[in-house]
């Protein structure tokens, strides 16, 4: 799989971002989104990771004004939703945990109905996002897999060419051929850096292979936010063996700290201080995005 195509951070200043969700809560009987708040620049894959039932989907749906929020405002494009929410999705591409198809019609079917909502529907790209999924026209929807599915609805998407992609779990219970080839279409979509993809997942190595920038969602709230090479910069599993255990209890930059057969193991986020003041026998291990994330959250990838 190709890398990601530019090694950048995400820059807030001077540019209007293309996603801006600020203190978005909703609140159900037994679950709260609280205070979520997401910034997406162009140019930016956005991973959402959490576990199932974090509130990704809600999420996704409150910025598409799919269910009402409670509290909270949203702008996409610089645009306010719901206020402007025909001019948005005219520029939107949103793909939703189960892919919304009529399974009693064919795929030319259902680009011709999808076609008379977008004025910037783009037949060429549309042919060209067919043939790269090998999706014939003539495919009744449920004659599908559900890998097929997710691609038909990913071409219906991107078929108005939008500046924004909203994907809710793109990549969820796909062989790992498909999930590939979705990845590597969300690389190719924002070549032309005036476009952004926000997609969800709990797959963590998903997100590793192409994400710029992470967001963790733990129990409705947001645990971080951050430039993925940043954070997995910053983050290290520590290694100290017993003669040096004094600094796993005496160390001001570590935390969790274990103790093993062989001595201890403990984690920092602030690895460059560690080393100007770590003493004695260590060595340091970078961790994967799962293990930070079960760090950080206290959960495994489900």
């Amino acid at each position: 799989m190709k890398k990601s195509r530019r090694e950048k951070t995400m820059n807030h200043n001077g540019e209007q971002p293309l996603l801006d969700v600020r203190n978005l809560t909703k609140t159900y009987s037994d679950f709260q989104l609280k205070d979520v708040n997401l910034v997406l620049p162009a140019g930016t894959i956005m991973g959402f990771l959490g576990r199932n039932g974090a509130g990704k989907s809600t999420t996704m749906k409150a910025i598409m004004d799919l269910i009402k929020r409670d509290e909270g405002d949203i702008h996409i494009l610089g645009m306010p939703m719901p206020e402007e929410e025909v001019a948005v999705k005219e520029q939107v591409g949103y793909v939703g945990d189960t892919p919304l198809l009529n399974n009693a019609w064919t795929m030319e079917r259902t680009l011709q109905f999808a076609r008379q909502f977008y004025p910037n529907w783009n037949e060429e790209a549309v042919e060209r996002h067919l043939e790269r999924f090998g999706i014939a026209k003539d495919k009744k929807i449920s004659e599908l897999s559900k890998g097929m599915k997710v691609k038909a609805s990913l071409v219906l998407a991107m078929a108005h060419e939008p500046r924004l992609l909203l994907l809710d779990e793109p990549t969820s219970g796909l062989d790992p051929v498909v999930r590939t080839e979705v990845l590597e279409m969300l690389l190719d979509f924002v070549q032309d850096e005036s476009r952004s993809v926000l997609f969800s997942s709990h797959i963590t190595s998903d997100v590793e292979k192409i994400a710029d920038w992470v967001t963790v969602l733990d129990d409705g709230q947001i645990v971080f936010s951050e430039d993925k090479e940043s954070l997995l910069d910053r983050y290290r599993r520590i290694v100290i063996p017993s003669e040096s255990g004094e600094q796993a209890n005496e160390s001001p930059f570590l935390f969790h700290c274990q103790t093993t057969a062989g001595g201890y193991i403990g984690y920092t986020d602030r690895f460059q201080q560690f080393q100007r003041f770590a003493k004695g026998n260590w060595h340091a291990e970078r961790l994967t995005l799962e293990e930070l994330f079960v760090l950080l959250t206290g959960r495994k990838e489900e």
